[in-house]
């Protein structure tokens, strides 16, 4: 399995026929991966953590926090799961052969620990990103299919159900995302973001 960084979206998307399964743009690993600085100013500046949050993918860590951004939400997981090569030959390879951003897209998500070249191993990080400037939110979405974005403009509706958030995009045929709040201020932080920024009408709230 394969992730790309998608340059519309934003999130670490897997390829569907060359394309991002989700906004439907061009997603290969012959396009060049975005500048720090495109992705930076796609992010904006970190305003605050709205609090502990899960979201629901698959193999990927699921808990982290959710943070506010002047251009959308920002989540982090609290580890980051890092592939250690048994074949340092191989890393060399890798490293000089695809980008960085790329590379990581492609080595990490073999989360299932059939490769027998290849191990796992997780790093805690700081609950802090307070330190954070544009370009490192950008280094951390880079650098970790585990970060997701979303832009403020990408969230055209939303709703609570089953104690999860949805965020609906405009493009009503895609999956919504979801994602818990893991208390009750976390709760009412991102419904305050979601009524004040994203979407001023909420839909379904309950």
């Amino acid at each position: 399995m394969t992730l790309l960084l998608c340059p519309e979206c934003c999130q670490w998307r897997e390829p569907v026929e060359g394309r991002c399964p989700v906004c439907a743009s061009s997603l290969d690993l012959a396009i060049p991966d975005l500048s720090l600085e495109t992705i930076a100013e796609e992010i904006g500046d970190l305003q605050g953590m709205l609090g502990e949050a899960d979201v629901p993918r698959g193999d990927l860590p699921k808990r982290g926090r959710l943070w506010a951004t002047s251009n959308g939400l920002l989540f982090v997981p609290c580890e980051s799961r890092v592939i250690v090569f048994a074949n340092s030959d191989r890393a060399k390879a890798a490293t000089r052969q695809i980008g960085f951003g790329r590379r990581i897209g492609r080595c990490w998500l073999r989360l299932s620990g059939r490769e027998a070249v290849a191990r796992f191993a997780c790093e805690h990080r700081a609950s802090a990103l307070a330190d954070c400037d544009r370009i490192g939110l950008a280094e951390l979405l880079c650098s970790d299919p585990g970060v997701w974005f979303w832009s403020r403009g990408a969230i055209a509706t939303w709703r609570r159900q089953h104690a999860q958030w949805e965020l609906i995009r405009p493009n009503t045929s895609s999956w919504p995302e979801r994602i818990a709040m893991r208390d009750r201020d976390g709760d009412r932080a991102l419904q305050t973001w979601l009524e004040t920024t994203a979407c001023p009408l909420p839909v379904n709230v309950r």
